[in-house]
């Protein structure tokens, strides 16, 4: 199921494709997990909506989070992310102190490293509402 493992963008090998072995199963809440990929028969603009991102702001002590909305989107060339590992891989930034504007580069960075099974890799983070002002931030810019 795993794609040739094919120079990514700038000469780089992209990673190997992650096997499914989230579905059907309870996951611990210790264990971690990464994006796991499904073959697709043609082409395909997947778009994940979700306002479930949490991250915690690395300037304001303490723990209360920064809450996203984000969207992902992407061209599944060859593989499709399964999107139970896409949910979960995204919960393990609830403790991370990062920036939007590290977060959004991340987690386009993280998808992109998978070409050529997924390419035109777009992420639109929109921060809630703090001291009035909402901040969207966008990678590729």
């Amino acid at each position: 199921m795993n794609a040739p493992d094919t120079p990514a963008a700038g000469g780089e090998r992209s990673p190997e494709l992650p096997e499914l072995t989230l579905l059907g199963r309870t996951i611990g809440a210790d264990e971690s997990t990464t994006l796991e990929f499904f073959e697709v028969p043609a082409p395909v603009r997947v778009t994940f909506r979700t306002d479930e991102l949490l991250a915690l702001c690395p300037a304001v002590p303490g723990v209360q989070p920064d809450r996203y909305v984000a969207e992902i989107s992407y061209t599944a060339v060859t593989h499709a992310v399964e999107s139970k590992s896409l949910k979960l891989w995204l919960t393990g930034f609830r403790d991370r102190r990062i920036f939007a504007e590290h977060l959004v580069v991340e987690l386009h960075d993280h998808l992109a490293a998978y070409e050529p099974a997924v390419t035109d890799v777009q992420v639109v983070l929109t921060q809630q509402v703090r001291g009035g002002i909402v901040t969207v931030v966008e990678h590729p810019a």
